[in-house]
């Protein structure tokens, strides 16, 4: 079993003081759980995920482009977009992200790049 303390975790990237700070808590063949930290005003510009994307909201709210369509989603909430769809986000004011990205691990090898992510 994989124990996470999204606390623990949180304070470590807010320490870094940065516009956009993140770090991946869970790596597998077939899920990637990444915990991020925006500044309100910071915007990750339009990327894809190679899996099924789950964006969840701990605190803050955001702007969520994706399939032609912007969204405010605030804490508590979740998003949920199929592989490869491109999509933005904005922080309306200081956030807290939690990223689950899902993958069947035969599809892991063929994906293409996820981390073409421009932070502002």
């Amino acid at each position: 079993m994989d124990k996470i303390d999204i606390v623990e975790e949180l304070e470590k990237i807010r320490a870094r003081n940065a516009e956009v700070s993140s770090t991946t808590v869970l790596k597998t063949d077939s899920l990637r759980v990444v915990l991020m930290a925006l500044k309100a005003g910071a915007k990750l510009h339009e990327h894809h995920a190679d899996g099924r994307l789950l964006l969840q909201v701990l605190e803050g709210e955001i702007e969520f482009d994706a399939e032609n369509a912007r969204s405010r989603l605030g804490a508590g909430m979740l998003a949920s977009i199929e592989a490869f769809v491109p999509h933005a986000v904005e922080a309306s004011i200081d956030t807290v992200l939690l990223l689950t990205i899902a993958w069947r691990p035969a599809e892991q090898a063929k994906a293409g790049s996820h981390r073409d992510v421009g932070y502002e």
